[in-house]
């Protein structure tokens, strides 16, 4: 009879205890620096889509304007406007309307919410998991560059915690005096000095043509002070 040779065999090697603690430990170590970047992040994306929504509304508000006609008392139709208001304590947006065109409405005590308008629609700025206390209107503190203004407009200023856009139905904005009136605003996630930074931007509307543009803060890596809000 044949005798077959053996082969020994190696011992299976496991991990040791030091070995797995080394990989948990550089595994933690990992997970630690990526989730923060991951939620900071996820802020940058949402604080975006604040813009964006703004934006959007505002078109809306001026395409209505352009597009509606109210009726007179006689049943004669009549051009009308519609009114886009930024709250800054509730963190939404209305639209406003109609309300007669022209500087008559604009002087109302009542207005935007002048005698037959109603709130077409109600917007709020915290969906996709903002919070109220994270939007901040205005420019973040200390930002390089100091820049105050957009395609040469100021931001608006806020009256009662509110800012106010009325569109005529050529497309326009107007003041009191029927002058066309700039308007901007400036947004940002208040959550730490980076997302002030990253997130900062603004929105805004030309009275001429009501044209409405986004703008977000660009920073220069040579030069701090020439950082600025670019299209």
């Amino acid at each position: 009879m044949r005798k077959t040779k053996s082969i020994p065999r190696r011992p299976i090697r496991g991990f040791s205890v030091i070995e797995l603690l080394v990989v948990v430990g550089l595994a933690g170590v990992l997970t630690a620096i990526a989730i923060p970047q991951m939620i900071a992040q996820r802020r940058l994306t949402r604080s975006t889509a604040v813009t964006r929504e703004i934006m959007t509304q505002l078109r809306y508000a001026r395409q209505l304007a352009m597009s509606a006609r109210g009726a007179t008392p006689t049943g004669a139709l009549k051009r009308v406007a519609y009114t886009l208001q930024y709250d800054d304590t509730t963190k939404e947006i209305k639209i406003i309307g109609p309300i007669p065109a022209g500087t008559t409405a604009l002087a109302d005590l009542a207005y935007p919410n002048n005698t037959g308008s109603a709130v077409v629609s109600t917007t709020p700025l915290t969906q996709g998991g903002l919070s109220s206390s994270e939007i901040s209107s205005g420019i973040p503190t200390g930002l390089p560059g100091s820049p105050s203004t957009i395609d040469g407009v100021t931001g608006s200023s806020l009256a009662g915690g509110k800012i106010n856009i009325t569109f005529q139905p050529d497309g326009s904005v107007i003041d009191v005096t029927n002058t066309p009136v700039d308007k901007a605003i400036f947004i940002y996630n208040n959550h730490n000095s980076y997302s002030s930074q990253g997130t900062a931007s603004a929105i805004s509307v030309r009275g001429a043509s009501g044209r409405v543009k986004i703008w977000r803060y660009s920073v220069n890596a040579t030069n701090a002070n020439a950082s600025t809000y670019s299209e």
